[in-house]
């Protein structure tokens, strides 16, 4: 099967997109029947990858394929009028669900609408900030194809839930996930629903949202969806592929280095580039135990972001590095994105090509880069 995503996808990416006759899949998903709109590829001996009209792709073992009809009409995505009213039915209202459209996000609510009107407010400060951001660093980025979609529930049992339906295992409190799958983010209330009441036609005042801002945890909770949400506009701008094999210490490092809470503004986030305290703490440990090969460790593997035992210095070491590239070597690391954008997805890179990738763009001599990384990142005032 993986050699099949890897030839579907493939060509789904590829520099001269084919045009796609509309097609209809009816499959099992979990033993439940399910007809999606979309298109594939190539049908192969064990099934095939689907992408529907709204940017979901789905893997679709033999077993669970029951019938593939061509339409003679080309594939085209759904109109945002359309992922609407689909979303409506996803989610019923009679089910507690609402749905509140703005420029580039659809959130899906059941808090409070205040609440809910704030997290589109720091999405779409999120978003134009990040484009911003971006291309002033050298970043060719695009409008996303589809409108980013987020899911808002009102309890940490309604997101585990959620999570259950996507396949996806949470840790302990965890109040936030994005699923590359479906390109969409779901976060948890982090408000204090009884206490974050709405306003008048379902606003917040300026004392209300600053309340809601001043609660203890505050910071942690807007970086945690901060966190969720840019990796959803990352990878709906064209900043990274879906599938591809992006290092883990790229996509993570972009999302700590945006993160940072900014509470005194109105969101209580701002796209201007801050110390991330709780990261810099940690690595200003972590660097004066002078581990060996520190950053080599986490450009060529995935896993000490994935090991309870070297999660918390991986995650403090990738925003260091990131945070300093973004200071002081920001035309390599703009080559090193676009270097990252090329790669074919599902393609499975190993630690040699990963160091040979990173390399090309900033140079072999680790011991030098490391010294220098260092020594910028002590001297920040935090």
């Amino acid at each position: 099967m993986k050699k099949l995503l890897f030839l579907i996808v493939s060509l789904l990416y590829s520099v001269a997109t084919p045009v796609f006759a509309l097609e209809y899949v009816q499959f099992q998903q979990r033993g439940i029947p399910k007809t999606v709109e979309g298109r594939t590829v190539i049908p192969a001996e064990d099934g095939m990858v689907f992408e529907s009209r709204d940017g979901i792709f789905y893997v679709i073992p033999k077993t669970d394929l029951q019938s593939l009809r061509t339409d003679a009409v080309p594939f085209t995505p759904y109109t945002k009028k359309e992922i609407i009213e689909r979303l409506k039915k996803e989610f019923p209202a009679r089910r507690g669900y609402n749905l509140l459209v703005h420029d580039h996000f659809l959130i899906v609510y059941t808090t409070s609408e205040g609440f809910a009107r704030w997290y589109a407010g720091l999405l779409e400060n999120l978003y134009d900030g990040y484009h911003k951001f971006w291309k002033r660093q050298g970043i060719t980025l695009v409008e996303p194809a589809f409108p980013m979609i987020a899911l808002v529930l009102s309890s940490q049992q309604d997101l585990l839930r959620q999570a259950e339906n996507d396949g996806f295992t949470l840790f302990d409190n965890q109040i936030a996930y994005y699923n590359q799958f479906t390109n969409r983010v779901v976060i948890s209330d982090i408000s204090g629903l009884q206490s974050f009441q709405e306003g008048e036609r379902g606003r917040t005042s300026a004392r209300q949202r600053a309340a809601f801002l001043n609660q203890p945890g505050a910071g942690t909770n807007v970086s945690t969806v901060v966190h969720e949400a840019t990796h959803l506009v990352g990878f709906s701008s064209g900043m990274h592929r879906r599938f591809a094999p992006n290092p883990f210490w790229i996509l993570e490092g972009l999302a700590v280095f945006h993160e940072v809470p900014d509470l005194d503004k109105r969101d209580g986030w701002s796209i201007t580039p801050r110390v991330n305290v709780n990261r810099m703490r940690d690595l200003a440990v972590y660097l004066r135990s002078n581990p060996p090969r520190p950053l080599q460790e986490i450009i060529e593997s995935d896993a000490p972001f994935k090991h309870p035992a070297t999660a918390r210095n991986a995650y403090a070491m990738t925003w260091g590095l990131t945070y300093y590239l973004v200071k002081k070597r920001p035309k390599e690391l703009a080559a090193y994105l676009e270097r990252l954008q090329a790669k074919t997805p599902l393609a499975a890179d190993s630690p040699e090509t990963r160091l040979a990738d990173f390399e090309a763009c900033f140079g072999r001599d680790w011991n030098k880069l490391y010294q220098e990384c260092g020594e910028y990142l002590l001297k920040l005032k935090f």
